[in-house]
């Protein structure tokens, strides 16, 4: 008998110890929630000089990339390119968003001098550049994959690097107002989606069928796309609740996150589209985004939107989510705005017309002539920055009366990231305009251009049909996508006006952000990033 009571003592001993044990770890696993959630929290940002600085890396990066893959490229396995590609594109962003934040003007600069040299080592082999005429280059556009991308690839880095100690609190996200670098994420996610979404690539001038028959068409097909946009929002807060993650409420609100975000988006956009032609979808945004601004200011709901109220019911725990949609709709019609610019412009050149009377130049470089006659990337190159420079008047009017908040989705984040959107997308269409050049510079273009040419008018004939028509289907899309990536004129060029990286991260994008942040969260349960501190680099004086 004795022997048994000291046996149940034992247990009993046991199981307290046991309880004890779990009950610190669970307390220890709180409190590093808690202080996870503060360590990304109640942050000011930075200036906006200072988040253009720290994206022009990756701009450079790209032509670096070209460059030294034209010059290397046809001595080098597929394998090696690609790795190159990841060094220098993908590797600069990881270092100019951690280690080498102070000194992003320098990696700018470096790579700039860097890509000169290739161009130089370039000319040297090549005895090509005499009388060049660049033509116009039809088929897909590079800058516009560069573009969604690149957007993508910072976002995820950022997503995971915000965690540590060694990524800037002043590119973390702002808690209330003004500029940070992971603030532009879901804004330039946004104007992504529009770029190549349906309205901008719709140019039929008026609908044969009725209105509710073109509002039952146009809403089926995001109706369909915005399901798994749901589900997916609503696993990710199963998955935090369940795995007791940290989350910033004053993000999105409670239960809101950005798929659900995404999805609603999508299902508004469709429906003004199909009551108003996507041929102004300039105006409704700009009449979207002054209404919201209007309402968030004269009828006291930023106030409540910023406010401390708890969060009793389901809109007062998501307001930050639900009152910024009208924001993010008004963003997403100026992104088709711009899509229709940019594909209206190549529209005509595949159509075998064109806007804009031909004018030759005569340019003569480090001695050696080149005569070349300006395309429809050059005239979209000045559009673009036009764009830009009114975007950017606008964002400074907005920010001096209303300042800039990516919680409000106010007008003046949004004509913040237009300014920012058109500004990459000029840059990546110059160094496409560079590139254009160094192909028709270093090759001989001359046997396939008449082949090229007869392939492309019957390409443009077909999209002529469809485009009459109205929407392509999602087959259609990608069809042309093969077909306009077997054109990249000329055939023979040791360089490439896309990398494959940016191919491939383009067209799974989905998947490519779903297992990033999957991989982030994986990350973040497996050790406690943000107690890992590494410092950055400072140079010595």
């Amino acid at each position: 008998m004795k022997n048994q009571s000291v046996s149940s003592k034992i247990k009993f001993g046991y199981k307290e110890i046991n309880d004890f044990i779990n009950m610190e770890s669970s307390r220890d696993k709180e409190r590093y929630r808690l202080e996870q959630e503060a360590f990304v929290s109640n942050h000011g940002g930075t200036t906006s000089q200072e988040v253009v600085h720290v994206i022009l890396p990756n701009i450079c990066g790209v032509l670096l990339t070209i460059t030294t893959l034209g010059l290397y490229g046809k001595y080098l396995h597929r394998n090696v390119k690609i790795v190159i590609e990841f060094m220098l594109t993908v590797v600069p962003c990881i270092l100019c968003c951690t280690i080498l934040s102070e000194y992003v003007s320098n990696v700018c600069v470096f790579m700039i001098i860097l890509s000169f040299i290739n161009i130089m080592l370039m000319r040297i082999k090549v005895h090509a550049l005499t009388s060049c005429i660049l033509r116009p280059v039809k088929g897909k556009r590079p800058f516009v994959t560069n573009f969604r991308a690149l957007s993508n690839i910072i976002t995820v880095i950022c997503i995971l690097a915000v965690d540590f100690r060694i990524f800037p609190r002043k590119f973390a996200k702002t808690e209330v107002f003004g500029y940070s670098l992971m603030d532009t994420g879901v804004g330039i996610f946004i104007i992504a989606n529009a770029l190549v979404s349906p309205e901008a690539r719709d140019f039929s001038s008026q609908s044969k069928l009725g209105f509710f028959s073109t509002l039952s068409r146009n809403l089926k097909r995001p109706l369909k796309s915005s399901i798994p946009l749901l589900l997916l929002g609503c696993g990710k807060f199963l998955a935090i609740e369940f795995l007791g993650y940290q989350r910033h409420i004053t993000e999105y609100g409670v239960h809101w996150n950005f798929f659900i975000t995404l999805a609603f988006v999508k299902l508004f956009t469709r429906t003004i589209t199909s009551t108003i032609n996507s041929r102004y979808s300039l105006l409704s945004g700009i009449w979207i985004l002054a209404m919201h601004e209007y309402i968030l200011t004269n009828n006291g709901l930023k106030d409540w939107i910023l406010s401390n109220e708890p969060r009793v019911d389901f809109i007062t725990a998501n307001r930050e989510g639900l009152m910024s949609i009208p924001g993010y709709v008004g963003l997403y019609l100026i992104g088709v705005a711009v899509g229709r610019l940019i594909h209206c412009t190549y529209l005509n050149l595949n159509l075998g017309t064109t806007l804009y009377p031909r004018k030759n130049i005569h340019i003569t470089i480090f001695g050696y002539d080149l005569d070349a006659s300006y395309n429809e990337s050059m005239i979209l190159c000045v559009k673009l920055s036009l764009i830009a420079a009114q975007a950017c008047a606008a964002t400074l009017f907005c920010d001096k009366y209303f300042r800039i908040s990516r919680r409000l989705a106010n007008a003046g984040y949004c004509s913040w990231i237009v300014t920012l959107c058109t500004m990459i997308l000029t840059l990546l269409l110059l160094i496409e305009v560079v590139t254009d050049i160094l192909i028709y510079a270093t090759t001989d273009h001359k046997i396939v251009d008449n082949k090229n040419d007869k392939v492309l008018e019957k390409m443009g004939e077909v999209k002529h049909k469809r485009h009459k028509a109205g929407f392509k289907t999602r087959k259609e899309n990608k069809q042309d996508i093969k077909q306009e990536s077997s054109q990249d004129l000329p055939v023979d060029s040791p360089i490439k006006r896309t990398l494959e990286i940016f191919e491939a991260v383009n067209y799974n994008g989905l998947i490519f952000f779903l297992s990033c942040n999957m991989l982030t969260g994986i990350i973040n349960l497996l050790m406690p990033s943000a107690s890992q501190n590494v410092k950055r680099i400072k140079l010595r004086k």
